[in-house]
C-alpha cells in the first residue's frame, strides 16, 4: 500500500468515526431534554441504548477486525418518524381495512426473509465473498461447491466460508424475489388502498431491480459503483418494506368507531 491509498483509508476512517460521534450528540441533548420533561419512552430509551451498543461495536470491529452490521437502529428511527407523521393507518372503509389486514398477514414474513437476506449481504461483503465466485447462475461449474463444511465448527461456515456466505445469500435472495412476486400478486385480487397497492408495486419493483444489482455487480467483479449501488439497493428495499408493514398496521378501535359500516353495525 502507498502513501496516498493509506491517506485516503485514515481520512475515509476518520470522516466515518467523527460522523458516528456527531449523531450521537444529535441525539443524546434532546433525549436529555426530553427525557427531563417525562416525554421519553421505552422506545427512545431502546433506540438510544442501540446507538450506544452500536458505537461499542465499532470500536470492537477496530480492535478485533470483526465484521458486523446491522439495520435495527435505521428501522426502530424510521418507525418511529413514520408513528409520528401517520399516528394512524389508512381507513377509509371497512373493506379496505379488511383488505389491508390480508396484506399485513403476507408482508409481515415477507419483511423477515428481506431482512435476514440484507444481514447475509453483509456476510458476503465481510468476506470479500463477491469476488469468489463470478458467475450465474451456477457458482463456477457447479450449482453448489462441495466445499461448504470445511470450517470447524460447522456453524462457522455460515458466517466465515465464502462458498457458504455466498450461496446463502443468493438462496435469499432469490426467495425474497420470488416472496415480493407472490405478495404482489396476491394484492392485485384484494381490494386495498390505492397507496396499498402503490407501494407493493414499489417493492416489486425495487426487488426486481436489487436482484439486477446483485447479479451484475458479481459478474462484474464487485466494482465499487455497483457495490455501493446495491447496498443502497438493500436499504431502500428495507424501506420500502417497513413503509407497508407500517401503511398496513392494525387501526385503533377509536379510527374504527369512526368507519360508516362499522357505525352501522354499532
Amino acid at each position: 500500500m502507498g502513501i496516498e491509498d493509506f491517506k485516503f483509508i485514515y481520512w475515509m476512517e476518520y470522516a466515518h468515526r467523527m460522523w458516528g460521534r456527531a449523531l450521537g450528540v444529535m441525539f443524546a441533548l434532546p433525549f436529555s431534554y426530553f427525557l427531563r420533561k417525562g416525554y421519553i419512552g421505552l422506545r427512545l430509551s431502546a433506540l438510544f441504548a442501540l446507538g450506544a451498543g452500536q458505537g461499542l461495536i465499532g470500536w470492537w470491529m477496530v480492535k478485533s477486525g470483526l465484521e458486523e452490521r446491522t439495520f435495527v437502529i435505521y428501522s426502530g428511527l424510521f418507525w418511529t418518524a413514520l408513528s409520528v407523521v401517520m399516528p394512524e393507518p389508512l381507513a377509509e372503509s371497512l373493506a379496505w381495512v379488511q383488505g389491508a389486514a390480508k396484506v399485513r398477514r403476507i408482508a409481515i414474513p415477507v419483511s423477515l426473509v428481506v431482512g435476514i437476506t440484507a444481514v447475509s449481504g453483509a456476510f458476503v461483503a465481510g468476506n470479500d465473498a463477491g469476488r469468489a465466485y463470478i458467475t450465474f447462475l451456477k457458482m463456477g461449474d457447479v450449482w453448489v461447491p462441495d466445499n461448504l463444511f470445511e470450517l470447524k465448527p460447522i456453524i462457522r461456515n455460515f458466517f466465515e466460508n465464502t462458498a457458504m456466505v455466498q450461496l446463502d445469500h443468493r438462496i435469499l435472495a432469490t426467495s425474497s424475489l420470488i416472496s415480493i412476486c407472490g405478495l404482489w400478486w396476491w394484492t392485485k385480487k384484494l381490494d386495498v388502498h390505492p397507496a396499498i397497492r402503490s407501494l407493493v408495486g414499489a417493492t416489486f419493483g425495487m426487488a426486481a431491480l436489487q436482484v439486477t444489482l446483485g447479479v451484475s455487480t458479481l459478474l462484474s467483479y464487485v466494482p465499487v459503483s455497483l457495490g455501493t449501488a446495491h447496498q443502497a439497493g438493500a436499504l431502500t428495499l428495507l424501506t420500502l418494506m417497513l413503509l407497508l408493514n407500517h401503511t398496513v398496521r392494525k387501526p385503533s378501535m377509536s379510527l374504527l368507531k369512526t368507519l360508516p359500516q362499522v357505525a352501522r353495525i354499532a
